[in-house]
């Protein structure tokens, strides 16, 4: 009894004695139909299913609202009567809108973290790159200071130290003498001398970095500023204390 129920279904709208044809090639037209009640009773899982309009009989099947069936297996069932159109959808599951919500809102925060993560590789790559190429230009810097005092260790008598400092584009040159010990031939030099000095220098370093804009100063082993100058690498143009050379 209860597969026929089943299988009556799909056309249990009927809410009357009145039989609609539900195929779209099908005549329309009204029929009238001898239907039996029996107080007939639907068990879902050991439950009454509850209905306002009581399940008949027609000519041996029995017929169920579609409505009562729908609420059983979670269907929304619309009723459009202008197209004679019964529409079924499935019910929105609250329980598993929930529980995705809660998914896509645990993915947005892994996604989070992944970015916040990829960032920070970023980062950490960029600023080792950072260190290396200053690491780079540091030895470079440091290779230079070894050659200049090599080839300055005799200029007009004196033997100069160079320290150097900064990077690539802008470069700072510390040029020392000791004084206690090279006094005299130091007063020696005329301010030609000491422009030759500068020069040669600063054209050794821009052979090793040519877009480098330098400072440098002369200074006695005690840290007495002797002289200052600067070069600019844009036009080569060298400066000594505030006259171009």
């Amino acid at each position: 009894m209860f597969k026929k129920q089943y299988l009556a279904i799909a056309s249990a709208l009927i809410l009357t004695t009145t039989l609609i044809p539900t195929s779209s090639q099908a005549a329309t037209g009204t029929k009238n139909l001898q239907a039996k009640y029996n107080n007939i009773k639907v068990i879902y899982n050991g439950a009454a299913v509850p209905t306002t309009i009581e399940p008949f009989i027609v000519n041996g099947t029995t017929y169920i609202p579609l409505r009562m069936m729908a609420d059983v297996f979670s269907k929304d069932v619309a009723w459009d009567g202008t197209k004679y159109t019964i529409t079924v959808k499935d019910k929105p599951n609250s329980q598993h809108a929930s529980e995705l919500a809660a998914r896509d809102a645990q993915i947005r925060t892994l996604q989070g973290t992944i970015d916040s993560l990829n960032k920070q590789i970023t980062d950490l790559k960029n600023s080792k790159s950072s260190r290396d190429d200053d690491d780079d230009v540091q030895d470079d810097l440091d290779d230079l200071e070894d050659q200049l005092d090599e080839d300055y260790d005799d200029f007009k008598d004196i033997e100069w130290k160079f320290k150097l400092s900064g990077d690539e584009d802008d470069i700072d040159v510390e040029i020392e003498v000791d004084l206690d010990d090279y006094q005299d031939e130091y007063d020696d030099m005329d301010d030609s001398d000491f422009e030759d000095l500068v020069e040669s220098v600063v054209k050794d370093i821009w052979d090793e970095f040519e877009d480098a804009d330098i400072d440098g100063e002369i200074v006695d082993e005690d840290g007495d500023n002797l002289h200052d100058f600067s070069a600019d690498a844009s036009d080569e143009e060298i400066f000594f204390e505030d006259d171009e050379i």
